[in-house]
């Protein structure tokens, strides 16, 4: 008989910075499939960044904002994909 013991990974996080304050986001490896997901659309890809931004600051980003942050967690969850990947807190 084969075994497989899937051990928790270490939570991989984009660190963003918004003016002087830091938010934690989750990168693609620590959510789970429902959560992707929601990420098929701008809207949903949006209301999962806002679930991790102080609602005062998400609510005065604009659309273009959004779209830079969804560019550089696409691009520091590829990376965290790769083997190797980053450390938390690394982007």
């Amino acid at each position: 008989m084969q075994e497989f013991t899937l051990n928790k990974r270490e939570e991989d996080y984009l660190k963003l910075n918004i003016g002087e304050e830091s938010f934690n986001i989750p990168l693609a490896t620590s959510i789970t499939l429902a959560e992707a997901s929601t990420m098929e659309t701008m809207d949903g890809a949006i209301a999962f960044f806002r679930k991790y931004i102080r609602p005062e600051i998400a609510d005065a980003l604009t659309l273009f904002n959004y779209k830079d942050i969804i560019h550089a967690w696409k691009e520091a969850s590829d990376k965290a994909m790769q083997p190797g990947g980053v450390s938390p807190g690394e982007s």
